[in-house]
Formats: C-alpha cells, sequence, structure tokens
C-alpha cells in the first residue's frame, strides 16, 4: 500500500484540532519520522509550515520553544558553543537551532532555543541548574497561558518539564551534580565554567524502573483534557503546560515516587 504524503493543509487542519485558543508560549518536541511521508522538499520547508501554523492560529504574539539538549556532552572535555553545538534532540531541535532568530539558553547540557516575541526572557539570563528557579521551563510557567505540543510521540515520551517537577519536589532519589565544563564565550575563548544538573544516585541508576510519566497522565487526565488528533500515520497531542505541572505535583505530594514504577530497591540517599 502506498501511503499518501501528508500536505501544508493537513498540518494546518491538524493544529487547530489541538490549539483551541492564543497562548504565549507553545513548547514543541516529538518525532517527525513518526508521521510518516510529506510532501515537502525538505525538512525544513517542512518545520517552516508548522512554525506557520501555530503562528496563524495562537497568533503572532506567541513565542515558540524546544528543548534543544546535549546530554552527550556531560562527563566530556567536548567544548559547548551555544551558536554551533548541534543538539541531540532531532530535526526539531536542530531546525530551531538553524534559525537565525533563535534564541539558545546557556547550559551545556539542558539548553533550550526559543522564537519570538518572549524568547529572550525565556532562553537568556537563565540559572546555571537545569531545571528550578530561572530555568527556561521555570520562566515558561511564569506565563499566562502556556501550552505543550508533542508531534508524533505520545506525551508521557516528551515531557522533559517532569524533570522540573521533581527538581522542584526535592525528590530524593537525585542530588545535585556540579560540572566544570569548557564552553565557548563570544569571543571565541574557552573557559571552563560550573554548571549543575539532578542526577540519579549511581547506586541505583540501574536497579530503578522508570514508569515512563505514565502516571503523571494518568492523574492529569482525570481532571484535564489531553487533545489529540491524527497527521499522517501519526498523532500530534497537546496540553496546558500550567495544568499538567500543579497537576504532577499534586501526585508527588502523595507519592514522590511517582516517576518511578516502585521506589528504589536501596536508598543510598537514606543516612
Amino acid at each position: 500500500m502506498v501511503l499518501k504524503p501528508y500536505s501544508k493543509d493537513d498540518i494546518f487542519n491538524a493544529l487547530r484540532e489541538v490549539i483551541k485558543e492564543p497562548h504565549d508560549v507553545i513548547f514543541i518536541s516529538g518525532n517527525l519520522g513518526a508521521l510518516g511521508p510529506h510532501g515537502f522538499k525538505s525538512k525544513t520547508e517542512l518545520l517552516d509550515t508548522f512554525m506557520e501554523a501555530i503562528w496563524e492560529i495562537s497568533g503572532p504574539e506567541t513565542t515558540i520553544m524546544t528543548s534543544t539538549f546535549t546530554l552527550n556532552l556531560a562527563n566530556t572535555d567536548i567544548p559547548f558553543d551555544i551558536n554551533k553545538t548541534p543538539s541531540m534532540h532531532g530535526a526539531i531541535a536542530n531546525y530551531f537551532l538553524q534559525r537565525p532568530d533563535r534564541v539558545r539558553s546557556m547550559h551545556p547540557f539542558t539548553s533550550f532555543a526559543a522564537i519570538g516575541p518572549n524568547a529572550e526572557y525565556l532562553c537568556t539570563n537563565n540559572s546555571r541548574f537545569s531545571y528550578g528557579i530561572d530555568s527556561p521551563y521555570d520562566r515558561m510557567l511564569s506565563m499566562e497561558n502556556p501550552l505543550t505540543i508533542s508531534v508524533g510521540m505520545p506525551p508521557n515520551l516528551t515531557c522533559s518539564i517532569i524533570h522540573h517537577v521533581e527538581f522542584v519536589m526535592h525528590v530524593p532519589y537525585r542530588y545535585i551534580k556540579e560540572f566544570y565544563h569548557p564552553i565557548v564565550k563570544e569571543d571565541g575563548r574557552i573557559e571552563r565554567e560550573n554548571f549543575y544538573m539532578h542526577v540519579i544516585y549511581h547506586e541505583i541508576y540501574n536497579l530503578i524502573k522508570r514508569d515512563r510519566n505514565r502516571k503523571f497522565f494518568r492523574h492529569f487526565r482525570q481532571k484535564h483534557p489531553l487533545y489529540e488528533t491524527s497527521l499522517g500515520i501519526g498523532k500530534v497531542y497537546s496540553y496546558k503546560t500550567r495544568d499538567f505541572f500543579n497537576s504532577a505535583i499534586e501526585l508527588m505530594k502523595k507519592d514522590i515516587y511517582s516517576w518511578l514504577e516502585e521506589p528504589p530497591p536501596i536508598r543510598p540517599y537514606r543516612r
């Protein structure tokens, strides 16, 4: 069977189903390949169309953001260049990085990029921590009406904001690790600076069973809508970011191990 490539009209129609109102910031991530064949000349043209559709449906005042992580640099001596280092997060992330109008946050492992009127607010002068106060996610949640869109992948597999929740809730199975990592400065010099991540204790890293965020979304859907619609051979999903954050906080108040299938078999942090 020959699959019919999806088109510009298909993208606009799908996004109208998951963007129900104007939003000041929309976070987008996912896997374009899961949507199957498309009718565009390149991935750049395809993603230009996604951006065009978001701004037409949500409004030109919407800022669009994504994660541009480079976790592969952790524990290496490879310098992070905010202008040149590609993301390990695939086509969407690297499309953002190729655009001259994007603003990228300065973290060698967990950077974000944004395009639009609030890009500077979201992705400059952030904390040296991956998550928490003044991180890009914290700034996003401070805005009036943030929305998250997952393209081609179920949202439980793309919601890295859950790590912001873990940081805020001080989950016991993670601790703060300092990284003294080389970065490329504006004048081209390479200097080492301190950055911080919330990492799992080494003793339990291979012992814990991750729930892949299924508990969080079951809890979320009890009170809040999760929109989904078909595009190509896959789907596009959306949910209100602050509602999800608050729902996840609520669940973690009841069970601090909600990110896991079950509590760790050993607890090296219990002294």
